[in-house]
């Protein structure tokens, strides 16, 4: 399974928000992976934090109305 940095999930767009569009600034992404179940792991800047992908689906789907 792989897992994303904030920054990654931020480049990519991974996140979305209630309207399903990727969040604009990386200071959200940030608040949205507090909640999450995330890991740290060792990157070449430092600690940072990682969340793998079922979890960004977990919060993508969260919205989605059936």
């Amino acid at each position: 399974m792989k897992h994303y940095t904030i920054g990654q999930i931020y480049k990519l767009g991974l996140l979305k928000n209630y309207q399903g569009e990727p969040y604009k600034n990386k200071a959200t992404v940030s608040r949205v992976v507090r909640g999450l179940n995330w890991s740290e792991r060792i990157t070449p800047w430092g600690k940072g934090k990682v969340i793998s992908e079922k979890e960004i689906a977990t919060w993508n789907n969260r919205f989605k109305v059936v």
